[in-house]
């Protein structure tokens, strides 16, 4: 056993730095939040190379007094808590004094501030942790980080990042998150000198909502509000139009702060039960507010989880808030372009039955910035970011204050607990009987249970079938061998257009159909990176698409020829399973990809086929070798055998 000794300083700061620093994202979060904290009003990000060599966050919040530069390096140096008592009120984004410590200890860091007293700011620079400049310089109101070089000085963490575009899409996607939960605060963000994100810190969500996602999202969204018990539930929930193939869509913050909570999932998605199909999740972004005591996010050195005092509560707001938005919509929001040359464009919604309202997206960009990448600070008078005339708050987080507008906010959100109830809808193809004569319908007419024969061999399949018939244009009529089979043909038909898929995508022999007319559609920054990253397969899928100016994919071919608004969701839906960020192979986020091609490419339910089709699809569906499920499991074939029948007839006892 070697002797205990304490660790020196360097060693264990760049311990502390890799609980914080994981990869570049983690490095914008931490200094966003400070920012954030600061009380900045308009935040500039810019990265190079994914920001493993280059990022840069600007701000015009309060800045930080030249006395105390040098000190905001050391590890637990912070302004925003004082006792241990404060960790049970934690109303900032950052706590903890280590950001700015950890990563110092694996970079090159700049810090170029000024407060809103000081005539000229100061210029710090720190290699390995260690300071090696503090001077004064000239520089805008504020405070700049520049980290360049991040695991300079730990290259084996470098193998752990990926591609320097995936690395992007990550920091895109953290400061969207930031950017939908600060609506009030303007966030620009620029990747290797292209503007990827602008939003104009007027407080209006849904514009950011337009910003980050685009109009077809932002078309889709519901205002959602309910509160009680203390808890306040905000935000926005989107119709079954704007569900997505995975939970990227899904936004939850806690004061402020965005976290990751299988319970406000759970609650969310429990609201839309019966609302989406199976494979689809919600698209929301949704605020809890409530008392800080009442929450810990200290359970996580990256802060992103989240422990509840009364998880009850919170799970009942959320549910409710975005229930009563779901069930007191009372049309799909319908855009309503000007036809002045005004920039902008009317979102109409109906967000409850009594009153109608009307929000404003601008879609032009006013900004305050210029349109090429900010240079950097240097030691001498400039300016990098527009300079507020307002001086920012300090401490922009007042509890009491908090408290009392909170209460007031709770008091006003509460709302109704009971849906309404659905209007009944009758079956025209059925006899309406009258409720005197209900009680004397049999069972078996009201509700069978029927056994069914989930599995059957190639060669009970090849034998002697005879097709009797189709009932609701959706299932096929068979005899075989003593027994009535249904089969689906929709599931039949996608179970073959995937084994066909599977085939070509294999061998390298993906088919794809030219389309008379290209489809365009805009991509979000995580969708920019998968596509960027998965071009190989999702040419093998029979997709011929390429860039066509910023965040926009041209589709000019495809595996098969569908109508546009199909075929786009179809291509989204192919990138949502290939993002997929649980550790499956490649291989089988392609998989799920084909399994979306083919529902969408297969005959659906309700489409009239001939007889000719319908002896082509039996007869290809009869071969398969002992598979009667389509890819998403549903079974293909039910059968009824000449027994059962003879019971529910009594022909038998």
């Amino acid at each position: 056993m070697k002797k205990i000794q304490v660790l020196d300083k360097s060693v264990s700061n760049k311990i502390a730095a890799g609980e914080v620093v994981e990869r570049p994202a983690s490095v914008v979060k931490e200094l966003l939040e400070n920012a954030l904290d600061a009380g900045a009003k308009h935040v500039v990000v810019e990265i190079k190379n994914g920001g493993v060599s280059y990022i840069r966050v600007a701000d015009d919040g309060c800045g930080i007094p030249r006395d105390e530069v040098p000190t905001a390096l050391l590890r637990h140096a912070t302004s925003k808590i004082r006792e241990a008592e404060d960790l049970d009120a934690i109303i900032t984004l950052g706590f903890r004094g280590e950001a700015l410590s950890s990563i110092a200890a694996v970079s090159r860091l700049e810090i170029y501030t000024r407060t809103y007293e000081e005539e000229t700011g100061t210029h710090l620079e720190a290699i390995d942790g260690e300071v090696t400049a503090c001077e004064e310089a000239g520089c805008p109101r504020g405070t700049t980080v520049i980290v360049r070089d991040l695991f300079l000085t730990t290259p084996a963490r470098m193998k752990f990042l990926k591609k320097n575009h995936t690395e992007a899409g990550y920091v895109a996607d953290l400061v969207n998150r930031l950017a939908l939960a600060h609506p009030d605060v303007s966030f620009r963000f620029i990747s290797d000198g292209k503007e990827q994100l602008y939003t104009s810190g007027n407080g209006d969500l849904l514009q950011v909502i337009y910003a980050v996602y685009g109009k077809e999202l932002k078309n889709a969204m519901l205002p959602a509000s309910y509160g009680e018990d203390g808890v306040l539930v905000e935000g926005f929930c989107a119709t079954s139009a704007g569900a997505r193939a995975n939970r990227s869509m899904q936004s939850f913050f806690v004061n402020g702060r965005y976290i990751k909570s299988p319970l406000l999932v759970r609650a969310a998605e429990e609201a839309y039960k019966n609302e989406l199909m199976g494979g689809k999740f919600p698209a929301c972004v949704l605020t809890v507010k409530l008392n800080p005591g009442m929450v810990d996010i200290n359970v996580h050195p990256t802060k992103l989880e989240a422990k509840f005092a009364d998880e009850k509560s919170v799970y009942h707001c959320v549910y409710w808030a975005v229930k009563n938005a779901l069930y007191q919509k009372k049309e799909v929001p319908a855009v309503v372009l000007s036809a002045e040359e005004t920039g902008k464009e009317q979102v109409s919604f109906i967000p409850s039955v009594e009153k109608k309202a009307t929000v404003e997206v601008t879609t032009h960009k006013v900004p305050i910035y210029s349109d090429k990448p900010i240079a950097e600070p240097v030691k001498k008078p400039g300016v990098t970011m527009r300079e507020s005339s307002t001086k920012p708050q300090a401490d922009p987080f007042v509890w009491k204050a908090f408290s009392e507008k909170l209460n007031e906010k709770v008091e006003a959100a509460k709302g109704p607990k009971e849906m309404p109830v659905p209007p009944i809808v009758k079956n025209i193809e059925q006899p309406d009987i009258p409720p005197a004569e209900r009680s004397a319908v049999p069972l078996a007419q009201k509700e069978w249970e029927m056994p069914v024969k989930e599995q059957m061999s190639a060669v009970e399949r090849k034998k002697n079938y005879h097709v009797c018939g189709r009932i609701f244009d959706t299932y096929i009529i068979v005899e075989q061998e003593g027994e009535m089979l249904l089969i689906d043909q929709h599931a039949a038909h996608e179970r073959l257009r995937y084994e066909a898929l599977l085939k070509a995508y294999e061998n390298k022999q993906a088919e794809s159909q030219l389309l008379l007319l290209p489809v365009t559609l805009r991509l979000t920054e995580p969708e920019e990176a998968i596509f960027e990253e998965y071009q190989e397969e999702i040419r093998q899928f029979g997709f011929e698409a390429e860039w066509f100016g910023d965040k926009t994919v041209i589709l000019r071919g495809a595996p098969e020829a569908l109508d546009e608004e199909s075929l786009t969701s179809m291509f989204l839906e192919v990138l949502g399973h290939l993002g997929d960020r649980r550790k499956d192979a490649r291989s089988t986020k392609a998989q799920r990809a084909l399994y979306t091609i083919a529902c969408k490419s297969a005959v659906k339910a309700g489409n009239k086929l001939t007889d000719q089709e319908v002896e082509t699809l039996l007869e290809q569906i009869m071969h398969l070798p002992a598979i009667n499920t389509c890819p998403h499991g549903r079974p293909i074939s039910v059968a009824f055998t000449k027994g059962f029948i003879e019971k529910q007839f009594k022909r038998i006892v």
